[in-house]
């Protein structure tokens, strides 16, 4: 089975990553944040995993916690390494985000999906000189769906009206 939720580099890299063309010194406090990231408190653990696609509460990381599933070492301080095992565990239960599952129904990862759209913001960024969110209520989705053994492809483009508002200097 092919994940669908992100892994922890692929978090990193596409949530927690400064966009291209940041000044090198957001790159390099985004590095030390990943290092300081865990131990976690459960409310932080529980926000993690719904930010890597899993719908998931602190009550359902307790859960996990009671059913043995996942056995920190200390409570409320959840490693990386727990964190990973409550991420198998929720993916294998199919608890995903609406972004998540609406990515596994289209034949695609969660990264499939936020990838584009970060290039989409940033190519239109660049474009328009100005920041453009990679948010995709901005941009209109394209997919290629999926073929044997190959995932759907997704791609962005700006909106019609967000387009006419960057022409016309306006803010979006």
């Amino acid at each position: 089975m092919t994940r669908i939720g992100l892994t922890l580099d692929e978090h990193f890299d596409l949530r927690v990553k400064p966009r291209a063309g940041a000044d090198p010194a957001f790159h390099e406090a985004a590095q030390e944040e990943r290092d300081r990231m865990f131990p976690m408190a459960t409310a932080a653990a529980s926000q993690h995993l719904r930010s890597r696609g899993y719908d998931c509460r602190p009550a359902i990381l307790d859960a996990l916690v009671r059913q043995g599933v996942v056995t920190p070492s200390q409570p409320d301080a959840w490693t990386q390494a727990d964190v990973d095992a409550a991420a198998d565990h929720l993916e294998e239960a199919g608890i995903l985000t609406p972004y998540a599952a609406m990515c596994m129904a289209l034949g695609c990862r969660y990264a499939d999906f936020l990838r584009p759209l970060r290039e989409a913001a940033e190519r239109e960024s660049a474009k328009y000189g100005r920041p453009v969110r990679p948010d995709d209520q901005l941009f209109v989705m394209h997919r290629v769906p999926p073929r044997e053994n190959t995932p759907a492809v997704i791609s962005f483009t700006l909106c019609d009206d967000i387009r006419e508002r960057l022409e016309r200097g306006e803010e979006v």
